[in-house]
C-alpha cells in the first residue's frame, strides 16, 4: 500500500462517466480534471479560498517584481483615464479605461521584469562558470609552476 503511486491512487478514486449513448468513449480519469487533487477529491472555490491567508495580502509587495509592476499599472491607469476624461469621455467610461490600462500595464511590467530577472539569473550563472574555470586554470598554473620548482631543485641536488 505504501508503494502506491499517485497515478494509482486516482485510478482507485476515480468513477468511470457515465453516459447515455452507446459510443467507444474513453473514460476520463482523474487527472484530466484541473480541479482534482492528488486525493481524487474535487476542489471547489471554497476550499481554494480557505488556503489563503491574510498575512499573503499584507507581504505581497515584497515578492520580487510586484511593487514595480503595480507601480507601473496605478500610473498607466491613472493616466489613461485622466486623459480620457480630459477628452471628453464618460466617467464609466474613463474608469473602465483607466482599470483595463493598469491591468494591463502591470501584467506587462510584471512579466517585463520577470524576464529580466532570469536573464541576470543567466548572466550570474555564466559569470560564476567564467570565475571557476579561470580559477581552476590559475591553481593548474601554479601547480605547474611548484611542480618546476621542485625538478629545478632536485636537478640542482643531483649536480651540486
Amino acid at each position: 500500500m505504501a508503494a502506491d503511486t499517485r497515478e494509482d491512487t486516482i485510478k482507485k478514486t476515480s468513477t468511470p462517466s457515465t453516459s447515455s449513448s452507446k459510443e467507444n468513449k474513453p473514460e476520463e480519469d482523474a487527472t484530466s480534471n484541473a480541479t482534482v487533487l492528488a486525493t481524487g477529491k474535487d476542489v471547489g472555490v471554497v476550499d481554494v479560498l480557505k488556503t489563503i491567508k491574510l498575512n499573503e495580502f499584507k507581504e505581497v509587495h515584497k515578492k520580487p517584481c510586484v511593487r514595480d509592476s503595480l507601480l507601473t499599472g496605478i500610473g498607466g491607469g491613472f493616466g489613461i483615464g485622466g486623459i480620457r476624461a480630459i477628452w471628453g469621455a464618460t466617467v464609466w467610461s474613463s474608469c473602465n479605461w483607466a482599470v483595463g490600462s493598469f491591468i494591463f500595464g502591470s501584467f506587462l511590467m510584471y512579466e517585463f521584469c520577470q524576464r529580466r530577472r532570469q536573464l541576470e539569473q543567466k548572466g550570474m550563472k555564466r559569470a560564476v562558470e567564467v570565475l571557476e574555470r579561470k580559477k581552476a586554470e590559475k591553481q593548474q598554473k601554479v601547480e605547474e609552476k611548484v611542480a618546476e620548482a621542485k625538478a629545478a631543485r632536485a636537478r640542482a641536488k643531483e649536480q651540486g
